[in-house]
């Protein structure tokens, strides 16, 4: 899905998209692991697959070798949902390790598919990856 620079961004953040998640969605590395967590949220939303996979620690459960298998995935769950709102709740880093508890408004298939997660990050060359979450 294409958006404009100028619309607000997709992680809710009240930020202009060419401000917020755009530069991350185009490379920039993410300065906290609060920020990459946004940035998946608006990835998810707009169905940058490719994005949602490059920001996931191939050693997390979520990690899946099949690159085409699990871009085809994500597309079709992206495609079915809409990203309605992200709230932050919490953050830790400790280290090479962080953690974002957030809460999620979705609706996928016409139902409320709304959930929180404390979501843990790992940081791996100079990068935050995503490793796994835990609901809350």
């Amino acid at each position: 899905m294409s958006v404009s620079g100028n619309t607000p961004c997709p992680c809710h953040s009240g930020e202009r998209y060419k401000r917020c998640c755009r530069p991350l969605h185009q490379g920039k590395s993410a300065p906290d692991p609060e920020r990459l967590m946004r940035s998946r949220y608006a990835a998810y939303a707009l169905g940058e697959v490719v994005y949602i996979q490059e920001t996931t620690d191939p050693t997390g459960p979520q990690y899946q070798r099949d690159l085409v298998a699990w871009a085809d995935e994500l597309r079709e769950w992206c495609a079915a949902t809409q990203f309605l709102g992200l709230k932050i709740v919490d953050r830790v880093v400790q280290g090479d390790t962080a953690w974002v508890q957030f809460h999620a408004t979705l609706r996928s298939n016409g139902r409320d598919a709304s959930f929180g997660e404390r979501s843990a990050f790992t940081l791996l060359n100079g990068r935050w990856r995503y490793h796994s979450g835990t609901p809350r």
